[in-house]
């Protein structure tokens, strides 16, 4: 009986010793699933916050381009309400890195009618547009009365504000077939290198 009572005492005494390693080891378990965990939480907060300055930055982004396509599309909506009009002259105005061409549509005007005028950063055209009664002869006993009419009459004008400067001494412009062909140099504007200190 005492034999049983010693081995009994050892098995004990082994089961709290195994107990005490089990325990240990879990600990030390979740304590790695912790730190494991914990480096996790952080590398997802990591991921979040740089999602979200993406976000914000993918979102500012698509606002100034939609800002942009507005006043594009603003310009082009003004610039087609004063084609429109009839007291606009149709245009075209195209550039290089040195030179704007604007092309003016002004059939049957001929260019004793026509006037250019132009500023540091903007050009003018005005015209005198006539209808087909001052093309015919006619006298008291033969008047002219107009049936039809489709051109535009009167004075007809455009001004386009330029983005740069422009040389107006140097600008040139040929008519040919109701078209004016206006050729404008940009001001050349010299640049300066600033040193580092």
């Amino acid at each position: 009986m005492a034999e049983d009572m010693s081995e009994n005492i050892e098995t004990k005494s082994d089961f709290k010793d195994k107990a005490e390693e089990f325990k240990a080891k879990a600990e030390a378990r979740t304590e790695a699933n912790k730190e494991k965990w914990d480096e996790t939480y952080n590398k997802g907060k990591d991921v979040a916050g740089k999602v979200g300055e993406n976000l914000s930055k993918t979102i500012d982004d698509t606002i100034i381009a939609m800002k942009a396509m507005q006043k594009n599309f603003d310009d082009k909506y003004q610039s087609y309400k004063e084609t429109s009009a009839t007291n606009k002259i149709s245009v075209d105005l195209a550039e290089t890195k040195d030179f704007y061409y604007l092309q003016a549509y002004l059939a049957g005007v001929a260019k004793e009618d026509i006037s250019i005028e132009a500023t540091d950063s903007s050009i003018s055209i005005n015209a005198e547009l006539k209808n087909i009664l001052c093309s015919i002869e006619e006298d008291e006993e033969n008047p002219a009365n107009l049936i039809i009419t489709g051109v535009k009459t009167g004075v007809a004008e455009r001004t386009i504000k330029l983005g740069a400067e422009i040389v107006k001494e140097e600008i040139s412009a040929k008519q040919d077939n109701g078209i004016l062909f206006i050729t404008i140099p940009k001001k050349e504007i010299p640049t300066t290198k600033i040193d580092i200190e």
